[in-house]
């Protein structure tokens, strides 16, 4: 990719871009990947993502469709080659000569983050909690870990009642098309616990060994908009046996049988022990740098535009959605317990407000500090993102061009860690 750019008299930056034919079909390729994940169509070696987005939107030419995102997604390389990191992503529009296989040339106005100032750099003077270590019940840790390691036991036959588990055989289909995710020869299911629809529960309550039974339940799927909506799924069900929990029984053997990194189970206590504690102490800092960033923000100078209030609030509030349906709470309730619309918009509004101030604050101690960043601050800032899986967090925003976002959230981080460091802290009693 070709990258050459331009200062207009009005501050914004002209990136004029030329990007190869093969970064074109890469485009292309991740652009049919994301809208075919978004629809909920998974991976299938029998069948392209192409194919299946063809089949499920109904059309012949998938690229018409993929030609804004994939060339947005060429948008992040240009600005992580130029190392600019824009207030807002900046959007283009395709032309036709926008294909696969061919070089593309298209030019972009960026407008640059803003550069401000502190009225002081002086150490923050802070007064913080006291880290006060919590006890943590290890037994019920044991417990959760002995849990996924349940096993099933034939019992014996009776009528499928509500928190049963029995054996079953499941044919579903929606429109007449097999769902091979959903359909299966013999699996474990447990009534009661949200695994299926409610309708497909109360179908199979009451139903004997080895019955064969065929009905129609509503469950959620989606639009071709990618919203959720209800659809009708119908489905044959054979109840094949009753099954029980059989819970292992905790013991050095079983110890280093399913867990080989253990040898006891006095060394997984110590183990969840510590892991706990070591967790404690993070959040403890977190919460030290969280007061110390509260404080430098009030130092800030200048005025934030309200195209970053924005673009702020609606990440915020696009989280906070995911969070809610990974929960399995609805929004309009949550507006509700927060006092209503007006409520929650002023919350998120004052978040976005203190999100934004800290930020640009740390943007202005980095700089006038001449502070550089570390692999360790990369690394700390993707446990951050992901503590699950930071390496996943880094090689996804890297491949993606978007390795001026992560080197951002690093200097932050590492403007973070001096503000603590110099700090002058008083500990609350």
């Amino acid at each position: 990719m070709r990258v050459k750019t331009k200062t207009n008299e009005d501050g914004t930056i002209r990136l004029s871009v030329t990007a190869t034919a093969q970064e074109v079909n890469e485009a292309f390729d991740k652009a049919e990947a994301a809208i075919a994940s978004r629809f909920g169509l998974k991976p299938n070696p029998a069948v392209s993502a192409r194919d299946a987005l063809a089949e499920h939107l109904g059309v012949n030419d998938v690229d018409s469709i993929l030609q804004a995102q994939a060339l947005n997604m060429l948008v992040p390389y240009a600005l992580d080659q130029k190392n600019i990191v824009p207030l807002l992503q900046p959007k283009v529009e395709p032309t036709p000569a926008f294909n696969r296989k061919n070089p593309y040339a298209f030019q972009i106005d960026v407008t640059p983050k803003p550069v401000y100032k502190l009225s002081s750099y002086e150490p923050v003077e802070i007064t913080v909690p006291a880290y006060e270590p919590q006890e943590i019940d290890v037994d019920a840790e044991i417990l959760a870990n002995t849990n996924m390691y349940t096993e099933f036991e034939t019992a014996d036959p009776h009528p499928v009642q509500p928190g049963d588990h029995c054996l079953i055989a499941l044919e579903v289909s929606q429109d007449g098309e097999r769902l091979n995710a959903l359909s299966t020869e013999s699996r474990v299911y447990s009534t009661g616990r949200g695994y299926m629809p409610e309708g497909f529960d109360k179908q199979i309550i009451g139903m004997d060994v080895g019955e064969t039974k065929s009905f129609s339940f509503e469950g959620e799927g989606y639009d071709e908009d990618g919203n959720k909506v209800m659809r009708s799924y119908d489905c044959t069900v054979t109840v094949k046996e009753i099954k029980e929990e059989v819970k292992p029984e905790l013991t050095d053997e079983w110890v280093k049988r399913m867990m080989p990194m253990y040898d006891s189970v006095d060394e997984l206590r110590r183990e969840i022990r510590a892991s706990y504690e070591t967790q404690m102490l993070h959040q403890h800092e977190l919460q030290v740098m969280s007061i110390a960033q509260t404080a430098l923000a009030e130092r800030l100078e200048g005025k934030i535009p309200d195209e970053a209030y924005e673009a702020t609030a609606n990440s915020i509030e696009m989280t906070l959605r995911n969070q809610l349906t990974q929960q399995g709470k609805d929004i309009d309730e949550f507006i509700q317990e927060q006092g209503g619309e007006q409520n929650y918009r002023i919350g998120i509004m004052m978040q976005a407000r203190q999100t934004l101030r800290c930020d640009y604050a740390l943007d202005a101690l980095f700089d006038h500090e001449n502070l550089s960043i570390t692999e360790s601050d990369i690394n700390s800032a993707c446990s951050d993102l992901n503590p699950m899986n930071p390496q996943a967090v880094r090689a996804e925003m890297e491949s993606s061009g978007r390795g001026f976002a992560l080197r951002e959230v690093a200097a932050r981080y590492a403007a973070s860690r001096y503000l603590v460091e110099h700090a002058k802290i008083t500990v609350a009693d």
